[in-house]
């Protein structure tokens, strides 16, 4: 179970601040880890099905994703499989402050 202790600490790192601005914030940040570290392909829409507390309207976490790439907290790249796809990562900063946490 997570201390307050260990959420303050989350709350350190304006990144995850940010993330965990929404309510389904926390549930993004461990749904992005797990992509990353399965090397999924996972655009803004795949990742908008793997939320399932939550969930927002898909226009509504679109806008919301654009908004953490347009501040650097989530990186884009183009899937290897579909080149009209962009990948979602944790940029290294959220991704650093994320594992810290985790520890």
């Amino acid at each position: 179970m997570m201390s307050y202790d260990e959420y303050k600490k989350l709350l350190e790192n304006v990144g995850t601040r940010a993330f965990l601005a929404k309510p389904y914030g926390l549930e993004l940040l461990f749904i992005l880890e797990r992509c990353e570290l399965e090397s999924a392909d996972n655009g803004v829409e795949d990742t908008h099905e793997l939320l399932t507390q939550f969930k927002p309207r898909r226009g509504a976490f679109s806008t919301y994703i654009q908004d953490l790439c347009t501040c650097g907290y989530i990186t884009k790249s183009t899937s290897g499989l579909k080149a009209s796809k962009s990948i979602l990562r944790m940029s290294t900063d959220v991704g650093t402050a994320f594992k810290a946490f985790k520890a």
